[in-house]
């Protein structure tokens, strides 16, 4: 009976061992210029059109094998941008054919409200060639 008492108060107090990640998974698809299309997909905290977007990265994989900064859109003091669900957001860099990226996208309400910040995440590799302009 002892065993028995000393398992289920191990396994109490031990909680549960998985955790949701706080990261959740952005849409990336290839618009008409060519050019990666990353987006958010509707939840809970973006569907009301009331999300704004607070940071938005670009890193790329170098030759020493790690992931770089190379682009960063940072609205964290003034956020303004709107994110709407499924639509493009802003991101003012030039994808290369080959190379391997991760995009990181926080939203939320207002940069105070962290309860309704989430942060989106992806990553890929350009295969076909982007369309010059």
């Amino acid at each position: 009976m002892k065993k028995y008492v000393l398992s289920l108060l191990a396994l109490a107090m031990g909680g549960c061992t998985l955790h949701n990640s706080p990261y959740r998974l952005a849409e990336v698809s290839l618009a008409k210029d060519g050019q990666p299309c990353v987006a958010v997909p509707a939840d809970s905290m973006t569907k009301d059109r009331k999300s704004r977007l607070l940071v938005l990265r670009v890193s790329e994989r170098f030759a020493d094998k790690q992931m770089h900064l190379v682009w960063q859109r940072d609205d964290m003091k003034n956020p303004t941008f709107i994110v709407q669900p499924g639509k493009c957001l802003p991101v003012h860099f030039r994808f290369e054919k080959g190379k391997e990226y991760s995009v990181n996208v926080i939203t939320a309400f207002s940069a105070r409200e962290v309860e309704t910040k989430r942060i989106w995440s992806t990553s890929f590799t350009l295969e076909k060639p982007a369309n010059k302009k």
